[in-house]
């Protein structure tokens, strides 16, 4: 063989190798750095995307936003609508081999009950007692009927992990093991979380890939550049203004759904927390000095959706009564006069991100319009979002990813016992619509209880909600199975290299 044929052979040998190489590997630029990877205490949107590689749940929902079985095949209640009889996947383990079994499920629901650290304790508070009836199935024992219960179990309350690791927080949340189709390998902090197939996943013929790599990249404009020169297979939250750049590309295919999050400004009600925490008016001059049409067009070419209520248009639960409110400028300077308050003066913290970057800064000069002063303090991610989960803030930009049910949204953010009331608001009335609602099964009656919350906490206006986005991921055009639900995650199931 001549050596210029040696040489060609080596060549297209070695770019096979390395096609095969990087085929097995799928990388995802993520915006965010994921807080802790215990579904206990988790709390943000980018740990809910890699938790759906490492942790099933017990039920999932479909693109229709119905449940549908996961480690649960099937489910029951009973006349009352006080116990949840659910029969259990059999043969399932968890990726440290242990046996995935009734009794592991009465562990995971008590340790979230339970545990000091618990953000899911809210969520599964109505659960009295998990009986086990046998290996594979469990009675869930309510204090009362609970409506929301099986979309709560969708979600990271439903996330089973291993009874033989499910110690503190710190020591699962540094080596955590679940029941999901990858394992965690290695995270670097603020760069990258690596996981692995588990090769004793129940569902493993689903699984196209060996390795994920979730890539930190906050920066929406470097994500897409990266998916454009191969570095990544996929990308999440695309910026709305890169829209025509990946629907030109015929490399890249564009993924889309209609969203269930919001972005809202949070505003503290904690004493000492600033101007707007016990001052309804000026809580509503800054309402009035916004215009929520104007940020999405500006910030998002019109993409999202432009609202005044956490529960997006699309839900059945939205409430018809309370239309967005329209700019009011004079409005606004006329509360603010009526206040009392000379050049009020308010701080927005902010994750340090392209999109929450523009929407603090067109709030800034709106409310600076109607005679605010508005200070802007953008953080790195991990650093606002402790300060967030701390509470430590006079106004806050908050992107919630949603629910398919009202509950864990509403009762989590303004119930006096929410996971996420984090700016201390507290109103006895709300917290008895919503409890009501938590009980009520009949779907007429559950509406008219919303419309009532959404009454109180539109007056209290213990946030401004700002828009809904829609989901927007891109990826190589050359992976199929990629799906996108209304709750914005990226399913790896199904997921694989076209034409495998």
């Amino acid at each position: 063989m001549k050596a210029s044929t040696k040489l060609m052979a080596l060549a297209c040998f070695m770019a096979m190798a390395t096609s095969s190489v990087s085929a097995q590997t799928l990388s995802v630029g993520l915006q965010d750095d994921p807080d802790a990877l215990d579904p206990a205490i988790g709390g943000t949107y980018a740990g809910r995307i890699v938790f759906d590689a490492m942790c099933d749940k017990l039920v999932d929902i479909n693109q229709n936003l119905e449940i549908v079985p996961q480690l649960a095949t099937t489910w029951e209640w009973n006349d009352d609508n006080t116990e949840l009889t659910m029969s259990l996947r059999e043969g399932v383990t968890f990726q440290d081999g242990t046996p995935f079994d009734a009794e592991a499920v009465k562990v995971n629901i008590e340790r979230m009950k339970t545990m000091d650290e618990s953000r899911r304790k809210s969520q599964l508070a109505p659960i009295t007692d998990v009986e086990i009836v046998d290996d594979h199935t469990v009675v869930l024992k309510l204090d009362a009927p609970f409506a929301p219960l099986l979309s709560i179990l969708t979600d990271r309350a439903g996330m089973m992990v291993s009874p033989a690791v499910a110690g503190s927080a710190d020591e699962f949340a540094a080596n955590p093991v679940c029941s999901g189709p990858y394992k965690l390998v290695d995270r670097q902090a603020r760069d990258s979380i690596t996981l692995e197939k588990y090769d004793g996943y129940w569902n493993a013929n689903e699984i196209g890939y060996e390795k994920i790599v979730y890539e930190i990249i906050p920066d929406s404009t470097v994500r897409l550049s990266r998916l454009q020169a191969g570095d990544l297979e996929a990308a999440e939250r695309i910026a709305p203004t890169d829209l025509k750049t990946v629907r030109s590309d015929e490399g890249l295919a564009l993924h889309t759904s209609p969203g269930l999050a919001v972005s809202h400004l949070f505003i503290s009600q904690k004493p000492d927390a600033g101007i707007l925490a016990d001052n309804p008016d000026l809580r509503r001059a800054l309402e009035l000095s916004i215009d929520r049409t104007i940020i999405n067009q500006v910030a998002f070419n019109g993409e999202f959706t432009a609202d005044n209520q956490m529960i997006p248009p699309s839900s059945a639960f939205y409430s018809k009564a309370h239309p967005m409110t329209a700019r009011d400028v004079e409005a606004a300077r006329d509360l603010i006069a009526k206040s009392g308050v000379e050049n009020p003066t308010i701080e927005i913290t902010y994750e340090n991100s392209l999109t929450d970057g523009r929407v603090a800064q067109i709030i800034q000069s709106m409310a600076t319009e109607a005679g605010f002063t508005v200070n802007l303090l953008p953080l790195e991610t991990s650093s606002a979002i402790e300060r967030y989960l701390a509470g430590n803030f006079e106004l806050y930009i908050g992107n919630w990813s949603g629910r398919a049910d009202p509950d864990p949204t509403l009762y989590t953010f303004f119930g006096s016992g929410g996971s996420q009331n984090l700016n201390g608001y507290s109103n006895p009335k709300l917290d008895e619509v919503l409890l009501a609602a938590r009980k009520e099964l009949d779907m007429d009656a559950r509406k008219k209880l919303y419309d009532q919350a959404a009454d109180i906490y539109l007056t209290d206006l213990p946030t401004i909600p700002l828009y809904h986005p829609t989901w927007f991921y891109a990826a190589q055009s050359d992976i199929d199975g990629i799906e996108i639900f209304p709750d914005g995650i990226l399913r790896v199931t199904g997921v694989k290299p076209a034409g495998e």
